[in-house]
C-alpha cells in the first residue's frame, strides 16, 4: 500500500535483479548441421539473452516452441518467435505468452564449424522503499492508537458534560416570568415572588 506513494515521493530505488539460466555455454556447430540449447520458460517472465559467433562469423539463429520445432527438424515451415538468419552478435528479451520449453537454435549454413557462446537469464525488477517508508505502517498504527484513546477519553468528557448541565438545568422554572427556580416541587418564584398553584 505504501509502496506506490513513496515511488511518487522518490523514496524509493528501483533495480533490475538477472538470475543466470544458462550462463555463457559454448556451442560448436558442425559445417552445414544446427545445434540447439532448449531451456523451460515461464509465462510472463522477462527474459535477456545473448549469442556471439567466434571469429565474427554468422549463424541464423531462432527461437520456436516445442511443436514448431519438431516441425523446423521435419523439415516444415514453423512459426518463428525470434528469428535472425545472419547472427553475429545478437542480444534479445522476451516474455513469452505461454509457460514451456523452448528451443535456441544455432544453424550454421557454413562449410566450417562455428563457435556460439549463449548467454540465457531471467530479469526481475526489484523496487527497495527507503527505510523510512518500512517503519511508516507502524508509525500510523501507533498514531491511529493514540487518536482512538484520546477520541475516547474526549467523548467520556462531553457526556460527563451533559450530565453536569442536566443536574444544573434541575429545579423548575416561574411560569410568569421563566425564572429558574430550586428545588421539586413548584411553590413561590424567587424571582417574581408569584405562586405557582
Amino acid at each position: 500500500m505504501l509502496a506506490p506513494a513513496a515511488q511518487i515521493a522518490g523514496l524509493s530505488t528501483e533495480y533490475t535483479k538477472e538470475n543466470a539460466i544458462l550462463p555463457p555455454t559454448l556451442y560448436s556447430v558442425s559445417a552445414s548441421n544446427y545445434s540447439y540449447a532448449s531451456e523451460p520458460l515461464t509465462a510472463g517472465v522477462r527474459y535477456v539473452g545473448s549469442l556471439e559467433v567466434a571469429d565474427a562469423r554468422q549463424v541464423a539463429f531462432y527461437l520456436m516452441d516445442e511443436g514448431n520445432f519438431s516441425l523446423w527438424r521435419a523439415g516444415r515451415p514453423p512459426s518463428l518467435i525470434l528469428d535472425n538468419p545472419s547472427a553475429v552478435s545478437f542480444n534479445f528479451t522476451l516474455a513469452p505468452a505461454n509457460s514451456g520449453v523452448y528451443y535456441f537454435v544455432f544453424d550454421n549454413p557454413e562449410n566450417n564449424p562455428v563457435a556460439v557462446v549463449f548467454v540465457l537469464s531471467s530479469v526481475q525488477d526489484i523496487m527497495v522503499l527507503n527505510p523510512l517508508v518500512g517503519y511508516a505502517g507502524y508509525e500510523l498504527l501507533l498514531l491511529g492508537i493514540v487518536f482512538s484513546f484520546f477520541g475516547l477519553r474526549g467523548g467520556g468528557h462531553k457526556a460527563e458534560t451533559k450530565r453536569a448541565g442536566r443536574t444544573s438545568e434541575r429545579g423548575w422554572k416561574c411560569k410568569f416570568c421563566g425564572a429558574r427556580n430550586p428545588g421539586d416541587k413548584p411553590t413561590f418564584c424567587s424571582e417574581c415572588g408569584r405562586s405557582q398553584n
